[in-house]
């Protein structure tokens, strides 16, 4: 009692009321009478001193309410701000000293031993109860607290509380339910849990306690349940987690610690997990990705930090963790890629980097990802792609580099990529790449460049690609002159290839807005040979075209006539033999 009233009078010193009437008043009503009356000097118990703090805080905010109304001068801004972070403090402290109160004030449902009669009795409560197997449901009736008239046999397996208004529970809830294998307290209002709450549930294999409001978990919470296989504390507001939260616990293969507010990632917190199959740390604010700390994880196969502040992973992070199939980094701040740094993962089938912030990827750095399928590197910063980057990625299927700053493709950049299906450029700046390019992908099945800033599709881009049954183009400034001969000829062959848009013409003219595939070769090139001769100038596009029974060469070499009226006989024949011989060479 003593300590009780000790805290409540420091409470009080700390509270900035000052010179406050109204508190002079609460101070003689409430709060000396409870201290000194009686022979103890300390008659209040610790309900009553709860509610006196509370009070104590209605005055104070009430008598700063009273302040604020007269203007306040820069220098007391410092004092003020403290005197704020003083109040949220000391009200996140009374929060948590409620809830503790709760969990030994709590109502507790009438626990018995497994009888038939005590099953039938039990059957007979608010909630659903099946002696059958063994399993009692309490989903979505809005209880706030267990019902205390609830029969429960010690032989229960099965527990569902889910979905309810529980903002705590008390420490006994399940005390004596060892054969208890499954308890689910997800959805409800739960900001405590008592370190001892689960001290008797030896044989629980999963818990789920997502969708709560946990800011702490005390580090010996979970210690007595040694036979766990699946934990989910997923959304809720952990901001850390103790490194032995999870000692002792050696037969966990999920773990859930998804979107709270963790920021560190404590190199020790897996130490025991040696049977750890799958781990969830995704929408949380981890910065740094420690070295060691998957030690030892050989059978870890799922690994999602997606959605964290992650800018650094040591190169000794993913040590132990040899049979990693899956990695999920997408949404992060990574600017680089070292050597290093997935050099332990032979065995890594996908590895997901969209939306970082990537600009440099050393050109060794998936050389032992000799069993990726894989690859997302979209929504970074890449200008470039290193040369034989994929040499060694021959498993590789699918590749996304979509949304990222390339502006040009080389030779070199997909060699090895054999077995390649899928391959995203979209939503780049490409404006060239070599004609080769795309001739090691022999196996491609999806092609995407729309949304780049390409004019002309270099001659023979798509030739040997026998296996392309989709190919997105459009959205590029498509420049309808001759060198868009080989794009044109390509669609009209390949036309139900062509995924969910017509490539169109940017210009020049008159042919700006039409489809690439609809022109021919008089329509793009119409003049153009004499143009690049140096001869005339460029002959304006013809709106109606000329029907003709003759043939490209015959037809061209009218034309040719036409405009060198005053040349020799002896070189007209040479220019319309060159021209023509170029000609049925770019047909």
């Amino acid at each position: 009692m003593k300590f009780v009233c000790f805290t409540v009078f420091l409470i009080v010193t700390l509270l900035p009321l000052g010179q406050c009437d109204q508190f002079d008043i609460f101070w003689k009503r409430n709060f000396l009478p409870a201290i000194f009356s009686g022979p103890s000097n300390c008659s209040i118990t610790a309900c009553e001193a709860l509610k006196i703090i509370v009070q104590l805080f209605v005055v104070s905010k009430e008598s700063k309410s009273g302040k604020d109304q007269t203007p306040k001068k820069d220098t007391n801004m410092a004092a003020d701000m403290g005197v704020f972070n003083l109040e949220n403090d000391l009200h996140k402290r009374i929060r948590q000293i409620e809830s503790r109160l709760r969990s030994v004030e709590q109502p507790v449902w009438k626990l018995t031993p497994g009888s038939k009669n005590e099953w039938n009795l039990c059957t007979s409560g608010i909630c659903r109860c099946n002696p059958d197997t063994k399993s009692f449901t309490c989903w979505n009736t809005n209880l706030k607290s267990v019902p205390a008239t609830q029969v429960i046999p010690m032989n229960m397996v099965f527990i569902d509380l889910s979905r309810n208004s529980l903002s705590t529970l008390h420490k006994d809830t399940f005390r004596g339910l060892t054969l208890l294998e499954e308890l689910d307290l997800s959805s409800n209002f739960l900001d405590f849990i008592p370190y001892d709450l689960f001290r008797d549930l030896d044989s629980l294999i999963q818990l789920r306690i997502q969708s709560n409001q946990l800011e702490e978990l005390d580090h010996r919470t979970l210690w007595k349940l040694r036979n766990l296989i699946l934990l989910d504390i997923s959304k809720n507001v952990l901001s850390d987690v103790p490194e032995d939260l999870l000692n002792h616990m050696q037969r966990l293969t999920v773990i859930n610690l998804s979107d709270n507010r963790i920021k560190h990632f404590p190199p020790e917190l897996l130490r025991d997990q040696l049977v750890l199959e799958e781990l969830d740390l995704s929408k949380n604010e981890i910065e740094v990705l420690k070295a060691n700390s998957l030690k030892d994880l050989d059978k870890l196969t799922i690994l999602d930090l997606s959605w964290n502040m992650i800018s650094n992973i040591s190169d000794e992070f993913f040590i132990g963790a040899k049979s990693l199939k899956t990695l999920i980094l997408h949404s992060n701040r990574l600017t680089a890629i070292s050597r290093k740094t997935f050099e332990y993962l032979p065995e890594l089938i996908t590895l997901d980097l969209t939306m970082n912030r990537i600009s440099s990827i050393d050109s060794r750095a998936f050389t032992e990802l000799v069993s990726l399928r894989e690859l997302f590197l979209g929504q970074n910063s890449l200008s470039h792609i290193p040369d034989g980057l994929f040499l060694h990625t021959v498993s590789l299927t699918r590749l996304t580099l979509f949304s990222n700053n390339l502006t040009t493709l080389e030779e070199s950049n997909f060699q090895g990529l054999t077995n390649l299906v899928n391959l995203m450029l979209n939503n780049n700046i490409l404006k060239s790449f070599t004609p080769k390019v795309f001739h090691p992908l022999v196996n491609l099945e999806k092609l995407r460049i729309d949304s780049n800033k390409l004019q002309f599709l270099p001659h023979g881009s798509f030739d040997g690609l026998h296996n392309l049954v989709a190919v997105k183009l459009d959205k590029n400034p498509w420049h309808c002159d001759c060198r868009a001969l080989y794009l044109a000829r390509w669609i009209r062959e390949s036309g139900p290839k062509l995924w969910d848009g017509q490539p169109m013409c940017r210009g020049p003219g008159d042919l700006g807005g039409h489809e690439v595939g609809r022109l021919r070769y008089d329509d793009l090139c119409d003049g153009q040979w004499a143009s690049m001769l140096s001869l005339s100038p460029r002959l304006p596009v013809r709106k109606h075209r000329i029907l003709t029974p003759m043939n490209y060469t015959d037809y061209f070499n009218l034309y040719l006539k036409h405009i060198y009226t005053s040349t020799s006989e002896k070189s007209t024949n040479l220019s319309t033999t060159t021209v023509s011989s170029r000609f049925v060479a770019e047909s």
